[in-house]
């Protein structure tokens, strides 16, 4: 018996928006299941105001020979509307101190995992610090017609979030965290009843870039041991970890080097050609990122120019030729004396050494005199705060803006916005500009289509 084409048009559209529910709904998070956070956003209750398609998913590297998890989250409508196509954004995070064994002593798989779920950082910073899906999905909300529209359904979000334990004790207030973003950031010169454009629904991605600043490994050796446990969960056993210093409590998991440029453009072929999204997606990327992020971005995207129509740096590393006094590195920074250099464990830090070509090539300020950009392009958005505590991100990033005639990019300390320092307060204050830049880049190129 045959059936019209309606018939599975129909059908097809049906399962669809039953399998994303089923996957959105009802999913625990394999690593912290008790994460009453994760499960706001991975397994609403039918009691919640606001729900967020965000889905935690892993996949096989082999690159890096494990798997790999990363956080996508999708547009409100995203299973009820299978034609829509959108734009892909990937956010990258920051260098995670805690996992690299100084504060925390991460030996066994146990230990690592309670940093994991404990710390939330890597894959998870980006969710659970900056608020991502919330500000997103307040952002691309039609029914926010002004900006004081945008501020209050802000609000709103960060009091459902606030009770469901999603806001720590040291954050600030709902009414304050809303503020911070639209009224001392976005809002600039206008009025709070001035217009507010909705930005584009678009698809953004959380992987998880451990430690290895987004860059092959320079001599592409092993320090450690094959790792046993492939599993997601950054897990490993109690000998795969390296005490890399004289110092005995000063260890690196074994996920935190490899060939780490290499595996994120797996994972974007991975998600974009082999996924059971690739057939949701425009051909236009952005790739943003804070702090050690923000040089994997810029360098991403100045390096794959023909990959990504917008980039976005926040307080990014984006001149890695500050970084050259090897004692701070093995002490502060190992994995990037290894990743740009060579690391000699259980040795004096003049015993490792950082190569210049190396460096060079995956520099960003070394990338924009070598493409010649006298000028800041529209697609490219940088900022820092002026109290960042680290020269070597002011530093950089004030030399970008030598290099291209802008003037200072530095954010000032203002109310609610973790004093413009080197914090999580502070990129979510500048997280809806981000995403309005990325959304007004990728716009222009839809509208070149």
């Amino acid at each position: 018996m045959s059936y019209p084409k309606r018939f599975w048009i129909i059908l097809f559209t049906i399962l669809f928006v039953f399998i994303g529910s089923y996957r959105v709904y009802g999913f625990q998070h394999p690593c912290c299941p008790e994460d009453s956070e994760l499960s706001y956003y991975l397994n609403p209750k039918p009691g919640q105001k606001f729900q967020y398609l965000v889905r935690y998913e892993t996949f096989f590297s082999t690159i890096l020979g494990k798997e790999k998890g990363y956080f996508i989250i999708l547009p409100e409508e995203f299973y009820q509307n299978p034609k829509a196509k959108y734009p892909i954004l990937y956010l990258l995070h920051g260098y995670n101190f805690h996992r690299r064994g100084w504060s925390w002593k991460a030996k066994t798989q146990k230990e690592a995992r309670k940093i994991l779920c404990q710390v939330k950082e890597e894959e998870y910073h980006w969710l659970l610090h900056e608020d991502i899906a919330l500000i997103a999905y307040a952002m691309m909300d039609s029914r926010n017609r002004t900006y004081r529209d945008l501020e209050r359904s802000l609000e709103d979000r960060f009091e459902e979030l606030l009770r469901h334990g999603g806001l720590s004790k040291e954050d600030y207030h709902p009414n304050e965290i809303a503020q911070s973003i639209v009224s001392h950031n976005l809002l600039a010169d206008k009025h709070l009843d001035a217009l507010f454009h909705p930005i584009q629904k678009m698809i953004i991605v959380l992987p998880d870039g451990d430690n290895g600043f987004y860059t092959d490994e320079n001599e592409g050796k092993r320090l450690f041991p094959e790792v046993k446990d492939q599993r997601g969960c950054d897990g490993f056993s109690t000998e795969e970890y390296l005490n890399y210093s004289l110092i005995p409590f000063l260890r690196m998991k074994p996920g935190a080097l490899g060939k780490y440029e290499s595996y994120f453009l797996e994972l974007l072929r991975y998600i974009e050609g082999e996924s059971t999204y690739r057939q949701r997606l425009l051909p236009l990327r952005g790739i943003g990122g804070m702090s050690m992020g923000g040089f994997g971005a810029m360098k991403l995207g100045l390096k794959y120019r023909h990959l990504f129509q917008s980039v976005s740096s926040q307080s990014g590393l984006l001149d890695i030729g500050l970084l050259s006094d090897p004692w701070t590195l093995k002490m502060v920074l190992p994995e990037f004396l290894e990743v740009f250099g060579r690391l000699e464990p259980k040795k004096l830090p003049p015993s490792s050494s950082l190569d210049v070509k190396h460096i060079q090539s995956n520099n960003p300020v070394s990338l924009l005199k070598e493409q010649g950009m006298g000028q800041l392009p529209g697609w490219i958005y940088f900022d820092y705060g002026e109290k960042e505590g680290y020269s070597w991100i002011v530093d950089g990033n004030k030399k970008v803006e030598k290099i291209l005639g802008e003037k200072s990019h530095a954010i000032p300390a203002q109310l609610f916005n973790g004093n413009s320092e080197h914090n999580y307060q502070f990129w979510r204050s500048r997280s809806a500009n981000i995403l309005q830049h990325h959304s007004e880049t990728l716009k222009k190129g839809v509208n070149t289509k």
